[in-house]
């Protein structure tokens, strides 16, 4: 062993040059992003740099203590790294659907979304249809709802509701014939899915 491989650091093991280089590539979260603009804009208004203190003599690099803090904040990045996260949003793929609307001209569609998955936990649901439609989940005491928002582009429902046996039913109200596109997504303890529904509406 030379001299120099005594003075140093043992090398780094190649999982954690991977681990390193991956928590390079992270981005930073928008808390994070939020607390330097807001550093950017204190420095701004102070009118000036901060004034700088003088180095101390002793360098604080070469300490013993340091190198152990250092691996300890190497330690705790890769167990951050290789603990599971938990998933995304499962994106099912896009559902077309028929209905036939009935003769007075307007008529309940009932959508098909798959409540089962939940294994009877409250689910949140978000449900963007556009053009905008009246979404009425059924049956009435639905255990909370609310229009997020609407335009005449696309209106946002949000709500909670049953699943398992005794699912809320989610009823979209057509009016008259046409394409209409329509998300659902919804959310429990146990999974998060994000459904697309074509709908087909003839006369």
């Amino acid at each position: 062993m030379s001299a120099q491989d005594e003075g140093g650091p043992p090398p780094l093991p190649g999982e954690v040059h991977a681990a390193l280089r991956a928590l390079r590539a992270e981005k930073p979260s928008a808390h994070l992003r939020a607390r330097l603009q807001a550093a950017l804009v204190r420095a701004e208004q102070s009118g000036g740099p901060p004034a700088t203190k003088p180095h101390p003599r002793f360098s604080v690099a070469h300490h013993p203590a340091t190198r152990v803090l250092v691996g300890a904040l190497l330690t705790g990045a890769l167990v951050l790294l290789l603990l599971p996260r938990p998933p995304g949003p499962e994106l099912l793929p896009a559902r077309e659907v028929a209905f036939q609307l009935p003769g007075d001209g307007e008529g309940w569609l009932e959508l098909p979304w798959t409540h089962r998955v939940h294994f009877g936990e409250p689910a949140t649901i978000r449900l963007v249809s556009s053009p905008p439609l009246a979404v009425h989940p059924h049956p009435r005491d639905v255990l909370s709802q609310g229009l997020v928002d609407c335009d005449e582009d696309r209106c946002v429902h949000a709500f909670t509701a049953r699943t398992g046996d005794a699912a809320t039913l989610l009823r979209v109200r057509i009016e008259k014939p046409g394409r209409y596109d329509l998300r659902v997504s919804h959310a429990s303890d146990v999974r998060h899915v994000q459904e697309h529904f074509v709908v087909v509406a003839d006369p």
